[in-house]
Formats: structure tokens, C-alpha cells, sequence
């Protein structure tokens, strides 16, 4: 709590600032000195300092006086005080030290059903970062190093991690990180993250959208559990105590005002997070991911407070063909504007603290920061979002990120401004504490010496030191002036095998040739040791000194260095260097050490200037190929001569024509229009061509993140598809390009009753998920019967009749949930206030909107048997079925689904590919249609819904069905099945104008989508899909020879497991661990559809999210 740091800092911060206008008079002791007085070991002062204060405040030739800890006095000029220890800083920069925003630690976590524990092992709001040892001696020193004086800790793993510290990077004490003194505040944060478990009972949650609801479901509770808890300490004997749950009480009682900290792994659950702490009212700070430029607008639209990593896209291989073909836009386009993130993020108005977690292996933070500032951010703004920015966040702002009167003494000392490329950070000061990062190069010895020897054919030769660096030219011994290159170099190979540690000899033949000069061999020392007046190197000279290493020695009497050698064989020998007064000797002393270090001053220049960020702005959405710059144009338009098959009461219209206005169709009919245009109406003269409505999906699997079920437990009535939603999901707009305006996103099949379902339109380069949802559709949810529940898992239920029971014993629970809630409601107002309010049950609410009519089933089936069941269940609890799905023999019960369901949801010709469908037959749709039933093909898959319209074109071939009234099986009907058909699933005056043109029938195999329209806007179209495409080839391409002529290398640099990456199906890229021997299922049903050419991450018919595509997904 905030107590603890003023325990800490308000003390001494309030002596100091007494002692500042009476120095002199607070500091006189009552007792004479018996001898020199003493040293104050805690009182400094940094003199000739240039002071960054904060930023955009910079006092040249500074004074800094530090006392116990806290920094006294900031001015310009000024004496040191008598008695102080003085450190002379001039030419240095001293700058407030850093804040890390966001560091995890481990932390104890509570045992898995222990007292008081949450019934989610990954929920444990009640411990602190401080239960643990904290942040160890190396990593504070790491951190150090790197500029930190604070940092943000937080306990790693969990769902509810746990409650954030803020602490100094002092020297840690022992025992816990909560019994030291460098404790600032605690339970700043509560902190979540959307992490999720495999399979299995015991990993709730298994999908990204059972992790939110884990997350909402917690939010509820933990105010309503402080009520509980509250009414029972009022009136034991009237309200029962609620059971004890430590992370409801540490999230309820105290913590309702405490703002949340999610930490998220992309930009759509970082708009995830910020809708989850909207809906429970709670403030959120959202610890980004590096890619929130890929959707700014949305981003910026939270009006959160951010934590960014400083962390940038790695630089795909393009190295072969393969490697080119198989890039994606997406992935070139992350890479090269991912440095301007920040910038980019902060120029949206959104407020930014750094952090270096979340760094790729072999990342650099302070390289990954000048990178950043090169892309757009200002100095003062980084230093900003590493200061003063994050110390108000975290509530410390009074205390450190500024070098003031008053501020902790936690400040860097580094001998050029801190965002320099060569700066070196020489001191880290934390809490008046003094850490040595890097002492002052001793440059006693840097020239050019005049060098000779007193052993060996070469008496004479020129010494070049720069810092640490040191290397000697002498003339080749005689033996060597005649030999053929061909052999100095095999020489050299030799050597280079025998001694790999050593430095190599350089050895200038060709510059001898050329210039007729001698041949000169330059050795370069390794292990320099500068110690004024001593210096010592070691060196490798075989045709000199002789095999093995030769160390040298000397000691340096003004301008002269006396020394001695010796030898691998023990001999010695004295060699003397006199520096030279060439004007030169800096910049050639310089050029050694460049030599010696591999480095290349012209060449670095040239590699700084082809890495100058440069990258344009890219706005469109999806992000990378086929993305709109905003939602296309809603416009005003006339179809005429066209074949228009309405899907409603006026079946098709030959010759007709449609008015499309305000995203609505005005006007449709027949011959010769009736009623005016409205003027600057677009007129398109279809010229014969087929127009329909937008065909309808009912079941589809496209764009869901983070799993297709929430396989773990039976019933999960809570979770939510719209919650995960991918509104960047490619899948979209290939099924655009088929003609398809809307489907059914639906929870997979693993458990009898699954999630809830979202229906959508379509609407690609939307802002947002929320872009994407048809509110106007009725609520829906997910069961399932058969073999994918009874035996997904190795949980009840294990039987037919145990799904039945599990499901009859579900709705009896809601009736009584419901029921409550009514007897609650009908309290009167006093009663209510004294009261205690049933507690919100997600699973419950959901199921009992059932019961009440207000969410339709749409259940996943194939046995005439369990179909005849599910109707009986809703016959006696009074409800009706939406729509069975797959619904492969119910052709046998068609009479029954016709009674208790609005309809069936069927597929075409799937059939055999389990033993539970194998009574599946193609005539299915139309048998159950001729009955009275309302049938729709569906597609479940990400490929066969690109094509729906042919699916209709079945109902002909097979049942004989009239080609008009087959189309209304991927129309009109999931229109009706899914509560919508009053929007969309046929051309009638006042509804939504979703249409496609088509080049001939929409039921034959030689038509084909030439154009798709949602809301009176085209989403697709031939024309401009040729022109996407081309665009995409071309910045595809533009990218790749960025990355080849750049000569920039690959940053991985990792070892460890092989992994491949595949850019699949959802447009991220997949990261597949290979075991070696493949052994697993999952790895060769992953390879053998790649060697197929199919997309292994892809959902497929039969599936329903039980496949290998949901196990890869995991």
C-alpha cells in the first residue's frame, strides 16, 4: 500500500527539505569533534555536471547535492558543501534514472483447491509480487546496467496474477522481496492476462474466450462477494457467509478501486481487454505488444493508458524462392513499420510508458530505443515515457523520474546524452547508493609508439593503443619477402586451425607488390590490460616469438614504456616504445582500433544510412494485402437489366431492376421502373446478369481466435464468439468473393453445451470486431449431441444418455437461478436495500434466456435417436429449437424437427467419414423441405463457404428441388433460422441491401461472383480485387529488395528446439515445434496437408472444431 512508501521516503524527504533554507544551523553538532571530523557517508555531491532534469529541462554546468538518500539541491553553479564526498562530473550528463513499468517475478502460488482458493487454479488476485523473492541481485544488476533505478513488478503466470509492487533497484535484502526497504507502494495493480491451459477438466480455461469469460464471471463476483460478505458480518443469524474465496475478498474489499493492469499479446486482445474492464466499470492500464499500429484507430479509440515494449518485428527470411513465395504482406509490412510504433501509437493521442520486457531473444533495448527515435519519437518523449510518465502511473511521481529538490537520489551519470549510439553509462545512482556501471577509459597510452625489441629478425616496429586496443606493424621476417601469397595464406589457414582464440596475422603481399615496399605483418594484442602506468597484452607472432603465446609487458615513465616479454618457452626479452609526435598518431591510433575490432568507420556509416527508417503509413484495413483505406462508400444505385432472384414473394424477376439507397433496397420490380431516381444515382445495366441476395453461412468456424471450443467442461454456456473475433481473418474476404454477405460463427461441438454463437455481416476493413456483428439477429448457442462429446474428453459425460441427463439437469438449474432472480426482483425497495442479490451465474443467465425464448439452440447432430431426444427436452421445458446442425438423418425425423425446431441446417454430401453418419444421404435438405421443414446448407469450413452457392445447386441435382427455392437454402432460410430474416436473406423493399452480382446462374458451375455488396456498399469486386492484388505483388515485392539490397541479416539468432513458422489460414503465423520423429497425431496430420497443399490450420467439414485443425490451434 502507499503507506509503506511513505514510511520510507516522507521521513527523509521532509528532514531534507527542513535542512535545505538552515543548512548551516541543522547541521552543527552538540558534541566537539575528538580529532578530524567525519565523513557523512551518505551526503554527495556530483559537480560540472549537465543535469536533464526532466524532460525538456536541461541546467548546464550543474550542482547536485545528495543527502541520506534524497537529493537536496539542484542549481546551476554553486560550491559543493563542507564535508560532502565530491565527485567532478564534467563533460558528464546526468539524467533521472529510469522506471521499468512492467516486470514480472515469481511468486508463491496458492494450492489448487486449498482453503480459500478460487475454483480456477489460474485465478489467485490475492497474492503480491512481494510473496516471493522478488527480482534477484543479477537481474537488478542487469537492470541497472541498462539505466533502471524502479521498476513495476508483477507475479508471473495466472489469469488473476496477482497485485503489483513498485521498488528500487537497490542491493536486495534477504528473505522475501516484502520484508526489504526498497518497497515504494504495493498493490498498485490488479494484473490479468488471458492465459489458458490444454485439454482437460483441470485446464479451464482451454480457448482465449474462456479465458474472458473466466475474467467477466470474476469481475461480477468480487463486488458481489464483498455485499455477501458484509451482510453476513451485519446480520449473522439472517444472511449465511459466503464460502471463503481469497481472490474475490483481495479483488472485492479494498480492491474495487484499484485498476487493472492486462497484460495482452496482440492488438485485438488488447481491445479485448479494454471492452472486458469497460463492462465491469473498472479502470484498465493495457500492457501492449509491439503491433498496435496494425489497428491505431481502434487502439486509440480505448482511451487507455498503455505500457509499450520497445520490441520489434523480426525480419522474415527471403533468402530462396521458397522463403519469398511463402512471406506474406502482412508479415513484410509489420517488419518494416514496426519501429515507428510507439510514434505512432503516442501520436494518437494515447498516453505511453516504455518497458524493455516482451524483447525477442538477442534484442537490444537501447538499440531497439534509437530505432525508435529514428522512426519518430523525440528524445524528450522518450525519456518522458520512461520517467516522469510512468512514476504518475504508478503513483511514485512525487518521488523519482526527475532529478529535483525533494526526488529520490536515483539518477544515470553517462559521459554523452543518454540516447547516443556510443554513450557509456558510467555510474547508476539508486536511493543515494552508488553503483559503478563503467569506469572512465584510461587513455594514458593512446597514440602511436616507436617499438623495438631485443629478440626476434624484426627489431623495430610501430605500436598503435586506443583504449583497450593494441596492435603492432613490423616489418615480415626476410624468408617471408619472396613467398608466393598462395602459401601465406595457407600459412595463415593453418595457424588460424591450430590456435582458433588467437588473433589472425594480416599480412599486406599485395600492397608490397604493388608499391614495391616491403611486406609489413600487423599483430593484434588480445587481453589488454590498461592500468596506468602499466600496460600488458598477449600476442601470437610463430615466426617471431614462436609457437604458443607471447606475453608483453611494460610500465610507461612520461612519453617512454620500458618493458619485457616473454616468451611460450619461458625465455625473456626487454623491448622499449617512445610515443611519436605525429599529429596523426589519434586518428591512426583510432583506425587500429577499428582494424582490430573488425569494425569499418565508412562501412558503419553507410549500414546507419541504408537503416534510416523509412516506411509509409499504412492506414488500410485488414492490415497487408487487400485492405480498405475505411469501409467502402455507401452509394446510391440502380441495377437494371438483370435476372433478380429475390429469395421473397416475388421469386425471380426477369428483366428486372433494384434501387439501392441509404444501404437499403427503395425500390425492386420488374420491365419499365416505376416511381423516379433519385438524382446522382449510379445506374449499373447488369446486361443480363444474375443478381441475388447475399448468401447466408449458417454454420461457420472462420475468424475465431484463441480456439474453436472450450473443450475443458461439459457446459460453457458462458463464453462468447464474439469475444474473439479475427476481424483480420483472410477467410472473410475469399468468402466476400463468393458471394457471401453474412454466416454464423459458431463454438465448436467438443461439449453438449457449448458457447455462444455470433451472427455477422461480412464487412471487411471494418475498425473493429464490433464492426462485424448483425445485433438485429436473435441471440444463439452452441450443443451438441454424439461422439465429439461423449468422447472429446475423458469427462462425464461418457454416454448418450449421460448427455441427456447432463443437459435436462443444466435447464432444471437455470429454471431455479431464474427463478430467484424473480422472487428478488419482486422484493419491494426497502426489502431489496437489506437484502443480498443472487449472485450473476454467466452459465445460468445464458441458459435460462433459453427457457425464456430469447436464445435459440442450434445443436450439432447426426442420429435420428438423440435428435428425437433434444425435441423432447424442449417440449417438456416449453422451448423451441433453433436449428439442428449437420442433422444427416433427419430425414428420418423430419416430422419431428418440423414441430420442435424452426428448422435444419444441413450439409449437401458429406457423408461416411465417421461411423455415426453413415446413414447420411444427399437427398437429406430436400426430403426434409417436401415435409415442411425450413432447410439451409451449411458449410462448416473455410473453403466450402466460398462456394455456398453451388451447395444450393445440390438441392436440384439430388432432390430435385426448384432452382428458386434451392437458392432460399442458402438465403432466406438460416435467414429464418437464425431470427434475421426482417435484415437480410432476400431482396424486398426495406431491407438491408446485401446483393451479389453474378455472371450467369448462381446455381451453375460456370458462374462466377463478380460482385458483393453489404449495406449498399461493394466489399468485393473483380475489377478491384485485380487491382488489389497487383497492388500486394508490388509492395510485396518492394519490401523483399528493401530487405535484400539493405544487406540486412536475420536477428534471431536462436537455439535451442527447431520450430517452423507457417503463415496460414488466419493470416498469423503459426509456430510449429517439431518433436524430430513426428510422432504425434497432430504432427502428421500437420504435414501431410501441407505436402496436400492444404491448410493444416484451416476448419473442415465434419470437424466442427474437434478436428486436427483445433489441436494445432492449441
Amino acid at each position: 500500500m502507499r503507506a509503506r512508501m511513505l514510511t520510507r521516503f516522507l521521513g527523509v524527504i521532509a528532514a531534507a527539505m527542513v535542512m535545505v533554507p538552515a543548512m548551516e544551523a541543522g547541521a552543527q553538532p552538540t558534541r566537539p569533534a575528538n580529532g578530524p571530523r567525519e565523513v557523512d557517508p551518505g551526503w554527495h555531491c556530483l559537480t560540472h555536471a549537465t543535469v536533464h532534469a526532466e524532460p525538456g529541462v536541461v541546467i548546464e554546468d550543474a550542482t547536485v547535492v545528495v543527502r541520506d538518500g534524497v537529493i537536496v539541491s539542484v542549481v546551476a553553479g554553486g560550491d559543493a558543501p563542507a564535508g560532502a564526498r565530491v565527485w567532478d562530473c564534467t563533460g558528464l550528463h546526468v539524467y533521472p534514472g529510469l522506471i521499468e513499468s512492467y516486470k514480472t517475478v515469481a511468486a508463491a502460488t496458492p494450492e489448487a483447491g486449498a482453503p480459500g482458493s478460487h475454483w480456477v487454479s489460474r485465478v489467485h488476485a490475492q497474492r503480491s509480487a512481494l510473496d516471493g523473492a522478488g527480482l534477484s541481485a543479477e537481474a537488478r544488476d542487469s537492470m541497472r546496467k541498462d539505466g533502471f533505478v524502479v521498476a513495476q513488478i508483477v507475479p508471473e503466470g495466472g489469469i488473476f496474477m496477482g497485485q503489483s509492487a513498485v521498488v528500487l533497484l537497490s542491493e536486495p535484502g534477504n528473505g522475501s522481496a516484502g520484508d526489504s526497504n526498497d518497497v515504494m507502494r504495493t498493490s498498485v495493480f490488479d494484473c490479468v492476462a488471458f492465459e489458458r491451459g490444454g485439454w482437460g477438466a483441470d485446464n479451464y480455461p482451454g480457448s482465449l474466450m474462456g479465458s474472458i469469460a473466466v475474467v467477466r464471471q470474476t469481475l461480477m463476483d468480487a463486488p458481489w462477494y464483498a455485499r455477501a460478505v458484509a451482510a453476513h458480518e451485519k446480520d449473522p443469524a439472517r444472511h449465511e457467509a459466503p464460502e471463503r474465496n481469497d481472490a474475490l475478498m483481495a479483488l472485492g474489499t479494498g480492491g474495487e478501486g484499484r485498476a487493472l493492469m492486462f497484460d495482452v499479446d496482440n492488438e485485438l486482445d488488447l481491445m479485448r481487454a479494454d471492452k472486458v474492464a469497460r463492462e465491469a466499470g473498472r479502470e484498465a492500464i493495457l500492457v501492449g505488444c509491439g503491433t498496435e499500429f496494425r489497428r491505431l484507430g481502434a487502439v486509440a479509440k480505448t482511451g487507455r493508458m498503455m505500457i509499450l515494449p520497445v520490441t520489434m518485428a523480426e525480419q522474415p527470411k527471403v533468402d530462396t524462392p521458397g522463403d519469398r513465395d511463402s512471406v506474406t504482406l502482412r508479415e513484410l509490412k509489420t517488419w518494416e513499420e514496426s519501429p515507428a510504433n510507439v510514434a505512432r501509437v503516442r501520436g494518437a493521442g494515447v498516453g505511453v510508458a516504455l518497458t524493455a520486457s516482451k524483447l525477442r531473444r538477442g534484442e537490444s533495448f537501447w538499440a531497439n530505443t534509437r530505432k525508435m527515435i529514428e522512426a519518430g519519437v523525440s528524445e524528450d518523449d522518450a525519456l518522458a515515457m520512461l520517467t516522469t510518465v510512468p512514476a504518475e502511473m504508478l503513483g511514485v511521481g512525487d518521488y523519482v523520474g526527475r532529478v529535483a529538490a525533494g526526488y529520490s537520489a536515483s539518477m544515470i551519470v553517462c559521459d554523452k546524452p543518454l540516447f547516443e549510439k556510443d554513450r557509456e553509462i558510467r555510474d547508476m545512482w539508486v536511493g543515494g547508493e552508488r553503483f559503478e556501471v563503467n569506469a572512465p577509459a584510461d587513455k594514458t597510452f593512446d597514440g602511436k609508439w616507436a617499438v623495438s625489441f631485443s629478440t626476434g629478425d624484426a627489431h623495430t616496429g610501430t605500436m598503435a593503443i586506443s583504449g583497450k586496443s593494441l596492435s603492432i606493424e613490423v616489418a615480415a621476417p626476410e624468408g617471408d619477402q619472396a613467398e608466393p601469397e598462395a602459401a601465406v595464406e595457407a600459412e595463415a589457414a593453418e595457424e588460424a586451425a591450430e590456435e582458433a582464440a588467437a588473433p589472425e596475422v594480416e599480412t599486406e603481399g599485395e600492397d608490397a607488390k604493388k608499391d614495391e615496399k616491403p611486406k609489413t605483418t600487423k599483430l593484434n594484442g588480445k587481453s589488454v590490460v590498461v592500468d596506468t602506468p602499466r600496460v600488458s597484452a598477449v600476442m601470437t607472432a610463430k615466426d617471431w616469438w614462436g609457437d604458443g603465446a607471447t606475453l608483453i609487458w611494460g610500465v610507461a615513465d612520461g612519453d617512454t614504456i620500458t618493458g619485457t616479454g616473454e616468451k611460450a618457452d619461458g625465455e625473456r626479452f626487454s623491448w622499449r616504445a617512445t610515443r611519436e609526435a605525429d599529429d596523426d598518431a589519434d586518428a591512426e591510433a583510432d583506425d587500429e582500433k577499428e582494424d582490430a575490432d573488425g569494425g569499418d568507420k565508412d562501412g558503419d556509416e553507410k549500414q546507419d544510412e541504408a537503416s534510416k527508417f523509412e516506411a509509409p503509413v499504412t492506414t488500410a484495413l485488414p492490415f497487408g494485402a487487400f485492405g480498405y483505406d475505411g469501409l467502402p462508400a455507401q452509394r446510391t444505385v440502380l441495377l437494371t437489366n438483370a435476372t433478380i432472384w429475390t429469395s421473397g414473394p416475388d421469386g425471380v424477376l426477369e428483366n428486372g431492376w433494384m434501387l439501392v439507397r441509404d444501404g437499403r433496397v427503395s425500390a425492386i420490380g420488374s420491365g419499365a421502373m416505376r416511381g423516379g431516381v433519385p438524382s446522382g444515382t449510379e445506374t449499373i445495366d447488369c446486361g443480363g446478369r444474375h443478381v441475388t441476395p447475399g448468401l447466408i453461412d449458417a454454420h461457420s468456424h472462420t475468424g475465431i481466435s484463441g480456439g474453436v471450443n472450450e473443450g475443458t467442461h461439459a457446459v460453457t454456456a458462458e463464453v462468447r464468439i464474439r469475444d474473439v473475433l479475427n476481424p483480420d481473418d483472410i477467410g472473410y474476404y475469399r468468402e466476400l468473393a463468393g458471394g457471401l454477405t453474412s454466416s454464423h460463427e459458431m463454438h465448436g461441438s467438443a461439449n453438449p453445451i457449448g458457447g455462444q454463437t455470433q451472427v455477422i455481416k461480412l464487412r471487411w476493413g471494418c475498425e473493429d470486431a464490433d464492426g462485424l456483428y448483425l445485433e438485429e439477429a436473435s441471440p444463439c448457442i452452441k450443443f451438441a449431441l454424439g461422439e465429439n462429446v461423449k468422447q472429446s474428453n475423458g469427462r462425464y459425460p461418457q454416454s448418450r444418455m449421460g448427455v441427456e441427463a447432463l443437459i435436462r439437469d443444466r435447464f432444471t438449474a437455470a429454471r431455479e437461478y431464474a427463478a430467484s432472480w424473480k422472487r428478488y426482483n419482486a422484493l419491494s425497495d426497502s426489502s431489496r436495500r437489506d437484502a443480498v442479490a443472487p449472485r450473476r451465474d454467466l452459465e445460468l443467465e445464458a441458459l435460462a434466456e433459453i427457457l425464456a425464448g430469447e436464445r435459440l439452440i442450434h445443436c450439432h447432430s447426426y442420429r435420428q435417436d438423440e435428435i428425437l431426444m433434444l425435441c423432447r427436452v424442449a417440449d417438456d421445458f416449453g422451448f423451441k429449437i433453433g436449428a439442428f446442425q449437420h442433422v444427416l438423418e433427419g430425414y428420418k425425423v423430419a416430422e419431428a424437427i418440423k414441430k420442435s425446431a424452426i428448422g435444419g441446417s444441413t450439409f449437401t454430401d458429406w457423408w461416411a467419414y465417421k461411423m455415426e453418419v453413415f446413414d447420411a444421404i444427399p437427398e437429406n435438405g430436400a426430403i426434409m423441405h417436401e415435409v415442411g421443414v425450413c432447410v439451409s446448407f451449411n458449410s462448416d469450413s473455410d473453403e466450402l463457404s466460398r462456394r455456398m452457392n453451388l451447395e444450393a445447386a445440390k438441392a436440384v441435382k439430388y432432390g430435385g428441388v426448384e432452382p428458386a427455392e434451392a437458392l432460399k437454402f442458402v438465403t432466406i432460410n438460416p435467414a429464418k433460422q437464425l431470427g434475421c430474416d426482417d435484415r437480410v436473406g432476400s431482396l424486398e423493399v426495406g431491407k438491408d441491401a446485401d446483393f451479389v452480382i453474378w455472371s450467369g446462374s448462381p446455381l451453375s458451375s460456370l458462374s462466377r461472383c463478380e460482385s458483393t455488396w453489404i449495406d449498399g456498399r461493394e466489399y468485393f469486386s473483380i475489377e478491384k480485387d485485380r487491382e488489389m492484388r497487383a497492388s500486394a505483388e508490388r509492395e510485396k515485392s518492394r519490401i523483399i529488395q528493401k530487405i535484400l539490397g539493405g544487406g540486412e541479416k536475420g536477428d534471431s539468432g536462436r537455439r535451442g528446439r527447431r520450430m517452423a513458422s507457417v503463415t496460414l489460414g488466419d493470416g498469423a503465423a503459426h509456430t510449429h515445434e517439431a518433436s524430430g520423429g513426428a510422432e504425434s497425431d497432430a504432427e502428421r496430420v500437420f504435414f501431410w496437408s501441407l505436402l496436400n497443399g492444404l491448410d493444416p490450420f484451416a476448419h473442415r467439414q465434419g470437424d466442427c472444431g474437434c478436428g486436427a485443425s483445433s489441436v494445432l490451434h492449441h
